[in-house]
């Protein structure tokens, strides 16, 4: 792909300004952590009819295409609408259904019912999740080579249906998902098969998070579904879940970016109204020294997520793009839960107290830092696609 012009590049940057604009200016009026902090513990653990007015925006079909109703665009705009959310502490999983379901079923459009759930999650009524994962660290999720691992869930074929069997953990939205991407193993190799949320066989459990969110364990008790639901399959399957795997990832760094600078931000501006001694804490240079610590947190993670979102959206694919989601992840994982640390210490009693804003941040940190697979995960992926890569590379010198 040929580089931009410098006007067409200009233009870009302008329009993601005033994407970046809006979507602050929005988040700012209709979503204030107060919002996140009533909806913690119940049940889905976000607002279905704010889903409906990101959807009048038109930021669930941001990614789509226009053959299903959405808008065609690139990975650096959905960063700044999931970005301007993740600095609100905005609940809705914006993230795992646009992004994670929503490019998996547009990798999927060789089938019908893909397209046709993609235009459902375009307008807004469709809520997929993908349930891929199965054991509850993540270490199993990968194989000796950091490609994603074949699922123990089995999908079996007979006349004219499919049925399912297995477990999956981690699944987000959870319970509000109107329907699962599963992943299963079959006779042609992996398998994307759609489970809707009501079908027979499946259980689902609700789970918990630290930020008062849920997730889910799926139980699939030979769960039976029409065998047009079989979305993808073989080298097909693995290819899409890959690429929205990576996807993901990224878009959850920029989540992950986005909490960091709004805990930097709250903890400098408490450094400059809290006095001791009758002067603001912030002109005692050791805490200036430890502000400093968390400032270059925040930039190696910015700097690490815009190199990975102009390289998806330029078309990078494989291992070099999984590569840098690794690595964008990791950064960010490890850059926000440090922020935090410093954050609750630099607040001082303040900082561990729930009524404080700064908690919201904290917990879905936590949250998000573990999602997909936590930092130390992803280190290790990264030096096993490394080490492929390297292999490969003295294989054809």
């Amino acid at each position: 792909m040929s580089p931009p012009s410098e006007a067409a590049a200009a233009e870009r940057r302008q329009q993601l300004g005033l994407l970046r604009s809006s979507a602050a200016s929005f988040a700012g009026k209709e979503s204030p952590p107060s919002r996140a902090r009533a909806l913690r513990g119940k049940a889905p653990g976000f607002d279905l009819r704010f889903w409906s007015a990101l959807a009048a925006q038109g930021w669930t079909g941001l990614l789509a295409p226009e053959s299903a109703g959405g808008y065609g665009q690139g990975m650096a705009e959905m960063a700044e609408v999931a970005g301007a959310l993740a600095a609100h502490a905005a609940p809705e999983p914006l993230v795992p259904i646009v992004v994670f379901a929503g490019r998996l079923l547009e990798a999927c459009g060789d089938s019908e019912v893909a397209r046709g759930l993609l235009a459902e999650l375009a307008e807004g009524r469709g809520l997929p999740a993908v349930a891929w994962q199965e054991d509850a660290t993540g270490e199993a999720s990968f194989d000796a080579r950091g490609g994603l691992a074949e699922p123990t869930a089995v999908c079996a074929s007979g006349p004219g249906r499919l049925r399912l069997s297995g477990r999956k953990q981690h699944v987000r939205p959870g319970a509000a998902a109107t329907g699962y991407i599963v992943t299963a193993s079959s006779s042609e190799g992996l398998a994307l098969v759609w489970l809707p949320a009501a079908v027979q066989g499946l259980e689902r459990h609700p789970v918990a998070l630290a930020d008062g969110g849920y997730a889910a364990r799926l139980d699939l008790h030979q769960a039976d579904v029409p065998a047009d639901h079989l979305l993808a399959r073989g080298a097909a399957a693995q290819h899409a879940l890959a690429r929205a795997y990576d996807e993901a990832l990224v878009l959850a760094a920029v989540e992950l970016a986005a909490i960091a600078r709004r805990m930097v931000t709250m903890t400098l501006d408490y450094l400059r109204t809290r006095k001791q001694f009758g002067k603001p804490i912030g002109s005692f240079q050791s805490l200036q020294h430890r502000a400093v610590d968390m400032h270059i947190q925040q930039e190696l993670g910015a700097a690490v997520v815009a190199e990975a979102l102009a390289a998806l959206d330029a078309g990078v694919d494989g291992v070099p793009r999984a590569l840098l989601a690794a690595r964008a992840k990791a950064r960010c994982s490890d850059a926000a839960l440090a922020i935090a640390r410093e954050a609750v210490q630099m607040h001082g009693a303040i900082g561990f107290t729930d009524e404080h804003d700064l908690g919201l941040y904290l917990q879905r940190a936590l949250v998000l830092s573990a999602w997909l697979g936590n930092a130390a995960v992803q280190r290790r992926r990264y030096a096993a696609l490394a080490r492929g890569q390297r292999a490969v590379e003295g294989a054809c010198a």
